[in-house]
């Protein structure tokens, strides 16, 4: 059975894509995991979360981020993973706008916990709006690899 050049290539930038992705979440969750309190202290500077819950955001969030992050560099439940991705993506660029609008000067969180790191800009949204671009890109190349079992065309048998 011969593949297509064609299929190969896709096959190829899918695997680089879901890596990249993979790492940028990886990398994001490692400062979170190793200092949660200043993550607790960066969450609560957003202001949105009730208090109370920054504590268990700051233990959840980054396990999930690691989570995801493995399951796209290993291409497991990738479609799962690259949903969860895109909506975890949206959520953050909901909470940094919304922080903007409000005219929050505080640190963003998103790859280190240090109080000190750059605040958050409109280039922190154009970095995620970027980030997401890439990721919403994944769809049309797993769709071509791996469709999803509720879209394959049924075939239908006479006889």
């Amino acid at each position: 059975m011969d593949i297509e050049p064609r299929q190969i290539w896709i096959r190829w930038l899918w695997i680089v894509l879901r890596i990249v992705l993979g790492g940028i979440f990886i990398y994001a969750s490692i400062d979170k995991i190793i200092n949660p309190e200043q993550f607790i202290h960066a969450l609560a500077n957003y202001r949105i979360l009730p208090r109370g819950l920054e504590n268990f955001f700051a233990l959840l969030l980054p396990w999930v981020e690691v989570t995801i992050g493995v399951f796209l560099v290993l291409g497991m439940y990738e479609w799962i993973a690259l949903t969860l991705y895109n909506i975890l993506m949206l959520v953050f660029m909901a909470v940094i706008a919304l922080s903007l609008i409000r005219g929050l000067n505080i640190s963003c969180g998103c790859f280190t916990t240090d109080p000190n790191a750059a605040k958050i800009t409109w280039l922190t949204m154009m970095r995620d709006s970027l980030i997401l671009v890439l990721s919403l890109g994944g769809y049309p190349l797993l769709s071509r690899l791996k469709p999803l079992p509720f879209l394959k065309k049924k075939s239908t048998t006479i006889g």
